[in-house]
């Protein structure tokens, strides 16, 4: 079952664009490794919590083969000064759908 990457960045913001440079380097390794789906970069609106100024919110095959790339390859954004990353992977267990202009979304409550 696929699993779900969260992590979230703390960038300071003169380090913003280096941030973004090194994020789209290590995309473009993980893109050619096997277990990766996709990926997606969010930026914090600075509405409500500002704690964090970027999410990536990635979908890979398995939590082993996050783990294996991440053996592989680090990172570089973590060699930027004050740039701090918390990742975590997850799998999901509540899958709400909403189709058209159905009512009442469809649910899956799979734990």
């Amino acid at each position: 079952m696929p699993v779900t990457l969260l992590n979230v960045f703390i960038v300071p913001e003169h380090k913003e664009e280096e941030f973004l440079q090194h994020w789209r380097r290590t995309t473009e390794t993980f893109r050619k490794k096997k277990g990766f789906i996709e990926t997606h970069l969010h930026r914090n609106t600075g509405v409500g919590n500002q704690t964090f100024q970027f999410i990536n919110i990635a979908k890979w095959e398995s939590a082993e083969a996050w783990r294996s790339t991440h053996d592989d390859y680090k990172p570089t954004e973590y060699t930027i000064e004050g740039v701090r990353g918390h990742p975590a992977i997850f799998e999901s267990i509540v899958n709400i759908h909403y189709d058209g202009d159905e009512p009442q979304p469809k649910m899956d409550w799979s734990w």
